[in-house]
Parts: C-alpha cells; structure tokens; sequence
C-alpha cells in the first residue's frame, strides 16, 4: 500500500470506500487489537506485586507497564483508524458519518467499566461490564452487517 492510500483510508475520514475495502480492513484492525490483548492478558499477572516482600523494582514488572502503555496508544489509533474508516462507509450508503464513533466509544466505555468495577467496591454492579460488553458486541455485530456486508445503493 502506498503512503496516498494508507493516508487515505486511516487518517481521513472524508471520502467513500466498498464493503470489501471496509471489511477487510476491519478484521485487520480487529485482529490487531485482539493480538495486544491476548499479549497483554499474558504479561498482565506480572504487574501483579507486592512491594512488603518483593523489590522495588522488577524487569518484568516495568516491562509489562510499558507495554500497557504502548498497547494503549495502539488501540487508541487503531480506533481512531476504524473511526475513519467507518465514516467513508457510513458516507457511501447515503448515512451520517457521524455514527462511524459509536462503536468504538462503546468499545471504550466497556474497558473502563471492566478495569473499574473491581476497585470502587459495590458502586458498579459485577454484571455492568458484561451487559456493556453485550450492547458493544452487539453493535459492533450490526456495524458489521450494515457496513460490511451491504452493497452501495441499497439503501431506501
């Protein structure tokens, strides 16, 4: 892919592009994060310490930190990215590209949710994140049908 079309497709959100552009470039960005959160749920017990009886300081910990913090910029961006591929699809079927945002914000307020919900104690009942990660999953399922699998012009 050249600088134009990368450009193109990730960082403009004007513009329209096929199904089978959005489709594949979305399980692509969707593959992506899946792979940093099966790494991050691999190294994530090693951020787990306790500082009475362990050091201060341990490689792995601090490895695991900054990859926290990477992992975090990637799926900012990759979203960011899905944002605008989103809105050239909303665009080409005639919809308000302003609803390319509602998957990913759904996205983002179900991991706030599942890392809060452990430390404020009864404030967020346990099943909130889950009904979240439904309601996005659902959404993301029919932001998949509607984007990915419909034709141009087929909506009345």
């Amino acid at each position: 892919m050249d600088r134009a079309a990368f450009r193109f497709l990730f960082r403009e959100s004007e513009g329209t592009i096929s199904a089978p552009v959005w489709r594949r470039w979305t399980l692509a960005l969707t593959g992506f994060c899946a792979a940093l959160a099966l790494i991050w749920s691999a190294i994530s017990p090693w951020t787990h310490r306790d500082l009475a009886t362990q050091g201060l300081f341990e490689a792995k910990a601090f490895f695991a930190f900054v990859y926290l913090l990477l992992y975090a910029f990637a799926v900012l961006l990759a979203q960011v990215s899905q944002y605008n591929l989103s809105a050239k699809r909303f665009r080409a079927l005639g919809l308000n590209p302003a609803w390319a945002g509602a998957w990913p914000l759904s996205a983002f307020l179900t991991g706030a949710v599942f890392f809060a919900e452990p430390h404020f104690f009864g404030v967020i009942p346990p099943f909130a994140p889950w009904l979240l990660l439904f309601a996005a999953t659902a959404g993301f399922v029919a932001q998949f049908f509607e984007l990915g699998l419909r034709p141009d012009g087929t909506r009345t």
